[in-house]
């Protein structure tokens, strides 16, 4: 059985990934506003805490099987869509025109 008082930083850091995981699913889930996933976040750490030790072995047990299923995990992490890519490249070819003019404009026949 899962001791939460005699966890390792690393158990702890573990947690907080599958809250994380837990909490973007759930908001993505019921369209909760971002400025209010972090209080979410909390009320499930603390949910954590003062749950008896059995659930929360099984509830964590459970919250990584279906996290790892639904592959929610690619999900926290926040991904560049195709519009950023796009003003990134336009950003690259207008800068690289503006060096090719500045550098002509350099160039001396001397």
């Amino acid at each position: 059985m899962m001791d939460l008082m005699n966890l390792s930083t690393f158990d702890y850091a573990t947690i907080a990934a599958i809250i994380a995981a837990f909490v973007t699913v759930v908001g993505n889930a019921f369209s909760i506003d971002k400025k209010y996933r972090s209080l979410l976040a909390v009320g499930f750490g603390l949910l954590f805490v003062f749950i008896p030790q059995f659930w929360t072995e099984r509830l964590l047990t459970a919250l990584i099987i279906g996290l790892t299923a639904s592959g929610v995990y690619s999900q926290v992490k926040p991904r560049i869509n195709e519009k950023e890519l796009m003003k990134y490249k336009i950003h690259d070819e207008i800068k690289k025109e503006n060096d090719t003019k500045n550098q002509k404009n350099n160039d001396t026949p001397y």
